[in-house]
């Protein structure tokens, strides 16, 4: 990106900001030392994105609407400020749809203790001479339960692994589906959710029984990330979020985490999860899909 224009800290470029963004305009707005730096993704579009600031500041060129408008998104989209978390449910139905099916497969599962959760295996169960064990991808695909490459996110082994990324989803899925929509979180979804599962699997046959959302997690994190770093998107995660994340994602290679008790890390799941988040953030914005500009304030 290019750096086009600096204008003094106080100077709200928000309307302006929708302004470009109406026009399909890619910019970002940074702070420097007090002041506000206009970045932008195209070097073409300078001269015409000056001449209407000039406008604009001059008076010749009225935003009002643009700023009304603005208002209004940021008002209806910040449940969360004004409500509470929950203000805003019925704008994010997938992300509750997720956290109730998880939480109902919890109870039916026993956390994961009773043999039902062979249902929902990455693998089907098969009778050897050893016993019932899990069989491989290709049964999985000859037997046509082609649920079984997505459900086992819908797995947890215990309340903690429940809660913690039941928590992650509501936080990371909310922000998503209240800005872009619906439809993206849930093909975000689905696709961190066969990649991950995928990556798990191929890691290693000891890792034959694992599940959980967490790689979907790491997913939504990598999405986020890569929309705000190359779209500009306000989606307002913290960066210690990410922070944590990626140390933790670092601390499960070591062992360390199984050591002290948290159980097997679905470690190829989070990275592969992670990386087609990041992917599919960044792909948005290549392609020139997804909402631009959106406000998401969570303070």
């Amino acid at each position: 990106m290019i750096q086009i224009l600096e204008v003094p800290g106080e100077t709200d470029l928000r309307p302006f900001s929708a302004f470009l963004w109406s026009r399909r305009i890619a910019h970002r707005i940074t702070e420097d030392r007090g002041q506000q730096v206009l970045w932008l993704g195209d070097e073409e579009a300078k001269e015409q994105v000056l001449n209407w600031y000039r406008d604009w500041e001059s008076g010749v060129m009225p935003l009002h609407g643009f700023a009304e408008a603005l208002k209004q998104r940021a008002s209806a989209r910040s449940g969360v400020k004004l409500q509470g978390p929950l203000a805003d449910w019925k704008r994010m139905p997938v992300t509750m749809l997720f956290l109730i099916v998880c939480g109902l497969v919890a109870i039916y599962t026993g956390l994961g203790h009773d043999v039902s959760v062979l249902m929902l295996t990455f693998t089907p169960p098969m009778a050897t001479a050893m016993g019932t064990q899990l069989g491989t991808l290709q049964d999985t695909l000859v037997s046509g339960e082609y649920w079984r490459l997505f459900t086992p996110v819908l797995l947890h082994f215990g309340i903690m692994h429940l809660i913690f990324n039941m928590l992650w989803l509501f936080d990371l899925g909310r922000r998503i589906e209240i800005v872009q929509g619906s439809f993206r979180l849930l093909s975000i979804i689905i696709l961190t959710g066969l990649l991950s599962n995928i990556l798990q699997y191929l890691s290693g046959p000891q890792y034959a029984l694992f599940g959980g959302f967490s790689g979907i997690v790491y997913g939504l994190l990598g999405y986020c990330l890569a929309r705000e770093k190359f779209a500009g998107d306000q989606l307002g995660v913290p960066p210690g979020v990410y922070g944590f994340m990626l140390v933790w994602l670092a601390v499960g290679y070591t062992g360390i985490l199984e050591a002290i008790g948290f159980g097997a890390m679905a470690n190829a799941a989070h990275l592969g999860g992670l990386l087609a988040g990041l992917l599919g953030g960044w792909l948005t914005v290549v392609l020139g899909k997804g909402s631009k500009g959106d406000v998401f304030d969570d303070n």
